[in-house]
C-alpha cells in the first residue's frame, strides 16, 4: 500500500525559532571568510606568476623533482 506524505497546515511554519535565527548566519560568514582567503591566495599566487615569470619553470621542475622521489 502507498503511503502518502503529510502535507503541513497552513498554520505551520518552516522557519527556526527565533533563538534558533542566529546559529544560522554563523556559518554563512565562517564559508564567506574561506571563499575570501580562498580568492586572495588565487589573486596572490596569479600576480607572483606574473612578477616572476621564471617561477613557472622553477614549480615544474619541483614537481618533477617530487615525483621522481616519489616513484617506487
Amino acid at each position: 500500500m502507498t503511503e502518502r506524505a503529510q502535507e503541513l497546515e497552513p498554520s505551520t511554519s518552516r522557519r527556526p525559532p527565533a533563538g534558533a535565527g542566529a546559529r544560522g548566519n554563523v556559518g554563512r560568514r565562517r564559508s564567506a571568510l574561506w571563499e575570501f582567503l580562498g580568492m586572495a591566495l588565487v589573486a596572490s599566487g596569479l600576480c607572483l606568476a606574473v612578477v616572476s615569470p621564471d617561477l613557472r619553470a622553477a614549480v615544474v621542475h619541483t614537481i618533477a623533482a617530487t615525483a621522481v622521489e616519489l616513484a617506487p
